[in-house]
């Protein structure tokens, strides 16, 4: 077994480097130690920690936003050693959510491990899981019937307006301003889409919609002036859901855009659910997951035009560069870790 292992972390603003950690002598009975081989660079979160625009900075409540900060949370490999009462055994490939490393130990009993099904055609897409979880949470929160606009086509967005579309046979209308986004939809199988740097999004969705609108939003890019613009566009009655984690503060007409049009605002942030099963309920973070990989294996989910980079390590400075200047063309960036 290895005595120290490769991590990444952001030691401060618009800097990423790796560390030398070293690896427990004994494992506990149920962890695990992964040998990864792929993980994938979050262009949300991790973005905000290496900029340093992550709300996080600024709320003496949130102490674990500090640098240094460890990063990643999406990761692939094969199980080198394992506990006596794991239910993991060497040699299985497992997806698991421990940052950036060639190495990770990983906690069975606390911490969400999946087996990597058999028919999952590229193994690398089982990394869109962590992901697809995540755009899964507005799913259960959305109480409407009625057409669904998702604003942001990036992973997130892209992800939740596939899972609505094929899981609830709602109207699903995606909106971007990038030109290269609502490709990426379009290839993505994401029937309605509306680029709205180019389109009147009023008169869009009006066409859309056939004068319906939309019953629920889906605010999927975290900028705080998006929320506004949600609840502007939701019918009255209707639902605005906040997926993504809004950078910012937000100064809200309550009274006319939450009171007066009787609008719900839901927050759905992974807290929001379990990590494991509770009771009868099936939302909880492990069945996310696992819906979202059983979507990759049939194809329902489709997640292959994200893939644009897949770099070694020791280019993760310049990727996260990429992320912040060019997102466009660097959708989805994943490392390698099999040669470490």
């Amino acid at each position: 077994m290895p005595k120290t292992m490769k991590e990444l972390f952001f030691t401060g603003k618009f800097t990423v480097s790796a560390r030398e950690v070293e690896i427990p002598g004994d494992l506990s009975p149920s962890q695990i130690l992964v040998k990864n081989e792929y993980s994938m660079l979050s262009p949300g979160t991790e973005l905000a920690l290496f900029t340093g625009t992550h709300v996080g900075f600024t709320d003496p409540e949130i102490t674990w936003c500090r640098y240094p900060i460890k990063a990643g949370y999406s990761s692939v490999g094969v199980v080198s050693a394992a506990g006596e009462e794991a239910s993991f055994a060497v040699g299985d490939r497992v997806l698991h959510y421990q940052p950036h490393a060639d190495y990770s130990v990983v906690d069975a009993a606390k911490d969400i491990i999946r087996p990597l099904p058999p028919d999952l055609p590229d193994r690398k897409l089982a990394l869109f899981a962590r992901f697809g979880q995540i755009a899964f949470t507005a799913l259960p929160a959305s109480q409407n019937f009625g057409a669904v606009l998702i604003f942001g086509g990036g992973l997130i967005g892209n992800l939740c307006a596939q899972l609505f579309q094929t899981r609830t046979g709602r109207q699903v209308i995606l909106a971007d301003i990038s030109e290269a986004r609502i490709k990426t939809a379009e290839k993505c199988g994401v029937k309605y889409r509306i680029n709205s740097s180019k389109e009147n999004l009023k008169e869009a969705l009006f066409r859309i919609t056939e004068g319906r609108g939309v019953d629920t939003v889906v605010e999927a890019t975290g900028v705080p002036g998006m929320v506004l613009e949600s609840l502007e566009q939701v019918n009255r009655y209707g639902e605005v859901i906040l997926l993504g984690s809004t950078r910012g503060k937000v100064e809200v007409d309550v009274y006319k855009l939450i009171h007066r049009k009787v609008t719900s605002l839901i927050g759905v942030h992974e807290l929001r659910y379990p990590l494991f099963p509770q009771g009868d309920s099936k939302n909880n973070h492990q069945d996310f997951s696992d819906q979202v990989l059983k979507g990759l294996c049939s194809g329902s989910i489709n997640a292959e035009p994200f893939i644009t980079d897949i770099i070694p390590y020791t280019q993760v400075q310049e990727a996260y560069n990429w992320l912040l200047n060019d997102r466009d063309n660097h959708l989805g960036i994943i490392i390698d870790w099999k040669g470490v």
